[in-house]
């Protein structure tokens, strides 16, 4: 089931917290940074360190969201 949420949900909670976070704040690096504070503190709470990998991961996902939207609605 992790392997699944991992894959699958996160990235997709990722995807609409990036976009519904920017129509919001109107700021391209407020979304990833939480991004990055919350999944570091489930890397060391719910899962384990190699977790760590996929945060950053999902930090720069986030990131390439906020950006195309930061264009699209430019």
């Amino acid at each position: 089931m992790a392997f699944l949420m991992v894959i699958f949900i996160f990235p997709f909670i990722v995807l609409l917290a990036s976009i519904i976070g920017f129509l919001l704040v109107k700021s391209w690096f407020v979304i990833p940074v939480l991004t990055f504070i919350i999944f570091t503190i489930l890397t060391f709470t719910a899962f384990n360190e190699s977790f760590f990998g996929w945060a950053v991961a999902y930090t720069i996902f986030s990131v390439i969201v906020s950006l195309i939207m930061k264009l699209i609605k430019q």
